[in-house]
């Protein structure tokens, strides 16, 4: 697959607060309640807790949050934080670093990747939500060469809208992804497919489409729509070449990808064309700083990730070629830049629209957003010499010499530099309903520069032409030409016979073409571009006359 990249880095972009970058410890989100290890109780559970996903029971429109611990799984009531959290189920589990957990229906299934100080493994966890049961099952796994595996661990899970559960970078089948069929028999059930091209660290599926994060072999494009014999479609890359996770819009139309390295990118791809993936952005937090992306989760029109040492992080990406940061939570601000510490993983579907946050150290996290309305345009500002049909065009050294170098808001009163080929950005969080002005900061009457009345907010992104006209400042004497037109040009007569030097001049004053009459009749061909034109003519007495002609 071919890639076509375009940059939306800070600093690109000429209107302010696009990606403005977080300089404190919240924005739009608040806690609504903190549940660390320490009040767990007597459980047995590790200070260090690892993934998260939540659970809505539809009898009783109970909230779970299902809390992954380097020793289990806990099942936590959050349906009323205020009365405080209620622990529902513990599971323990062999001791792993790495513990990943999703939903089908009313059951929970759970992998760990490599055990700590021991061989014991658990395979896959199956958590029954509804009686609060639970039990560990290691599947087989049918190889290609006609053996049989064992799926003993994993490093992480999907399970797409079919039913069927990937385990991916798993000790079976070359660690790329196990597909098990979990909607026939949730309880018992079965592998159906294996894709081992590849390692997969972790992934998303959807219509029989696998996007696997691969690491250092960056993204790839599965088709399973027959899961016994996987086809890849292609690949691209990510920007720091450590694809660590995916995950796919409402859409289908963009995925977005984290790099786990310090100082590493969110990116996003517009994947309508697998065989032309055009990188749409890539963003950081606080670059320089060595601040680690983990997971992002696409939440209808925002992009939700867990940083390392940061906490929860949202863009808003309604508009997925101009996201904006909506909101953010520090879970953990007593680190900062490069480490593994901090949050892990936040869920963000919970039916009352609050986000579940999992940090290593500090534990659960319930967190409300107030997701703000965001404004985005893109304002393209061009000079144009002699008005509607003439040329039109932008640089910066014209734009001064004509004093059109900026606009600003009538009513707030920011004022707004273009970039050098004369577009306006506009990104911000908030509601805009303000008129556009363009100022002229130069005197002559012959620049005309349009303002605009704009209504700015969520649901639109607005995309406009402003002009400056420009008019050749030459006094028009009494017409000395009779003029009528041909598809080829102009045909101009004078009243009587004389020697005149003539010149064609563009609305910007430049020279297009010059030359003697020696009688009446002068026919002169069109210039290339339509517009307004000044014919000058002086004669042997030195007399100067100009005539304005328009060129159709």
């Amino acid at each position: 697959m071919t890639k076509r990249t375009f940059l939306m880095l800070i600093g690109l972009l000429s209107a302010a607060a696009v990606l403005a970058q977080p300089s404190n410890d919240s924005l739009n989100m608040s806690k609504v309640a903190h549940y660390p290890v320490t009040q767990w109780g007597p459980l047995g559970a590790s200070p260090f807790n690892n993934d998260i996903w939540g659970y809505r029971d539809s009898a009783n429109n109970k909230e779970y949050a299902l809390v992954g611990n380097r020793k289990g799984v806990l099942v936590v009531d959050v349906t009323n934080p205020s009365l405080g959290l209620v622990n529902k189920l513990w599971v323990p589990g062999v001791l792993s670093v790495w513990r990943d957990i999703k939903t089908w229906g009313n059951f929970a299934y759970a992998v760990h990747d490599h055990p700590t100080g021991t061989t014991e493994t658990n395979g896959l966890m199956i958590i029954n939500l509804d009686s609060l049961t639970y039990k560990y099952v290691r599947l087989p796994v049918p190889l290609s060469n006609g053996g049989v595996d064992t799926l003993r661990r994993a490093h992480n899970l999907w399970i797409d809208e079919e039913g069927k559960l990937y385990a991916f970078g798993s000790n079976a089948g070359g660690g790329g992804a196990v597909i098990v069929d979990v909607a026939s028999d949730p309880w018992n059930p079965v592998v159906i497919g294996n894709y081992s091209t590849y390692y997969l660290h972790d992934g998303f599926a959807r219509n029989d489409t696998l996007y696997g994060a691969a690491l250092w072999e960056d993204i790839q494009v599965i088709g399973v729509a027959l899961p016994s014999q996987p086809v890849t479609f292609g690949s691209f890359d990510s920007p720091d070449h450590f694809a660590h996770n995916c995950w796919l819009s409402d859409d289908g139309n963009t995925l977005y990808t984290t790099d786990e390295v310090a100082n590493g990118y969110i990116a996003a791809y517009d994947v309508n064309d697998l065989s032309n993936v055009d990188e749409l952005f890539r963003h950081k937090v606080q670059p320089g700083t060595g601040l680690i992306p983990h997971n992002a989760h696409v939440d209808g029109d925002h992009l939700v990730t867990s940083y390392y040492t940061f906490g929860c992080h949202v863009l808003d990406v309604e508009f997925p070629e101009l996201p904006v940061l909506a909101a953010y939570y520090d879970t953990s601000p007593q680190y900062s830049g490069t480490g593994y510490n901090g949050a892990w993983g936040a869920y963000p579907y919970l039916p009352s629209g609050r986000v579940l946050v999992n940090d290593i150290e500090t534990g659960l996290w319930v967190l409300e957003a107030d997701y703000p309305s965001v404004s985005r345009a893109e304002i393209q500002l061009l000079i144009r010499f002699g008005g509607v049909g003439g040329t039109a065009m932008f640089d910066t050294t014209t734009a001064m010499m004509y004093g059109v170098e900026y606009v600003y808001w009538h009513n707030q009163g920011d004022t707004l530099w273009p970039d050098a080929t004369g577009k306006i950005t506009i990104a911000q969080t908030g509601s805009i309903q303000d008129s556009l002005v363009w100022p002229s900061t130069v005197s002559p009457p012959f620049i005309y520069t349009e303002s605009r009345s704009y209504s700015l907010g969520s649901g639109s992104f607005v995309r406009d032409t402003l002009y400056a006209d420009v008019y050749f400042s030459v006094p028009e004497a009494e017409a000395l030409w009779t003029v009528s037109q041909s598809d080829r040009g102009w045909m101009l007569t004078a009243p009587a016979d004389a020697d005149r030097n003539w010149t064609l001049l563009g609305m910007d004053g430049r020279s297009i073409s010059s030359g003697t009459l020696y009688d009446r009749q002068l026919d002169l061909p069109y210039p290339s571009a339509s517009g307004l034109y000044v014919l000058e003519t002086s004669d042997a007495q030195g007399r100067r006359r100009t005539q304005k002609l328009l060129r159709p």
